[in-house]
């Protein structure tokens, strides 16, 4: 028994000397590198893969700052895919590439905050882009010399400021994400950021709608609201048209547009309406709703 015992001490006091040596040749790792100074280091045909000894990985660079480097200065690109996780089960911090079309955008990156996929911008500038067109005749009278008439309406009455309501949305996107910052119940745009937006609108009557005297204007109107409903800006076109426009067998569409570059705080409000005097005052104008709308749109693009 003794005898056996001595052999096992012997035993012991070979293998451990063993196993601290064999751990310290192993403590770097060479792929096709000779003598590898880093924990790991693998060769490649473009260079060097390394994992230094806090645990960063270098991609063809020497030195890696952060946990994963690839700025080797030519190849440092990164692939995404998609994914159809949450963003709870992807976890924060993660990363997917969507490619989903839309104007002016081939696809996006997308983060995880934990509990919400958020968008970045795609290459350049963030691009709010509204499209919209209107077949219906609904409006809404909010200024008149009589109170009782505020309200809505079917057409446009003369001589009264009118809201264009009840658009049919074509585009509500900010660089290529769907969103909801115009209302076309109301036509009313609200901007998510301040800067500079593009609009334009367009609406016609028709033809048997329009007065053959003199003294006929159309007016489309551009309205600025700040949050809390001060008007700030009105910019306005005022079309005249030829007093025999509505008679046989000149009977062609009589409206107006208003094209605007305006400057917008966060959370304004972009409206349109007309005022128009065509035919007897009080009495409504309808819509030439012919071609799917196509006289009547409306466009608000940031720029």
């Amino acid at each position: 028994m003794m005898a056996q015992q001595y052999k096992i001490k012997n035993l012991v006091k070979v293998i451990v000397p063993l196993l601290f040596w064999a751990a310290q040749t192993n403590a770097q790792i060479g792929l096709g590198v000779a003598d590898p100074v880093n924990p790991v280091e693998i060769k490649t045909d473009a260079g060097k893969v390394i994992v230094d000894k806090a645990g960063r990985v270098g991609v063809l660079i020497a030195n890696p700052k952060v946990a994963v480097d690839l700025r080797d200065g030519t190849n440092g690109a990164v692939a995404l895919g998609n994914t159809d996780k949450t963003a709870a089960q992807a976890g924060a911090g993660a990363l997917r590439y969507v490619a989903s079309p839309a104007i002016g955008v081939k696809g996006y990156l997308e983060f995880s905050d934990g509990t919400n996929w958020v968008s970045f911008f795609p290459k350049g500038k963030p691009r709010i882009v509204v499209m919209a067109s209107k077949t219906t005749q609904d409006t809404y009278v909010f200024e008149s010399a009589s109170p009782t008439e505020i309200g809505t309406k079917s057409g446009i009455v003369q001589r009264r400021s009118s809201y264009l309501t009840n658009w049919t949305e074509k585009l509500d996107s900010d660089s290529g994400v769907p969103t909801n910052n115009f209302n076309p119940a109301t036509g009313e745009f609200i901007a998510p950021r301040t800067g500079v937006y593009f609009a334009t609108f367009t609406f016609a009557l028709q033809s048997s709608q329009v007065n053959t005297g003199s003294n006929n204007q159309t007016e489309a109107i551009w309205e600025v609201r700040n949050p809390a409903g001060t008007i700030t800006q009105r910019v306005k076109t005022n079309n005249g048209y030829a007093s025999d426009t509505g008679a046989s067998p000149n009977a062609v569409p009589v409206g107006s547009a208003c094209t605007v570059s305006v400057y917008l705080n966060k959370g304004d409000k972009l409206r349109p309406f007309t005022w128009i005097t065509v035919a007897f005052d009080g009495t409504t104008s309808q819509f030439d709703v012919s071609g799917s709308g196509a006289y009547n749109s409306l466009t608000i693009v940031e720029q």
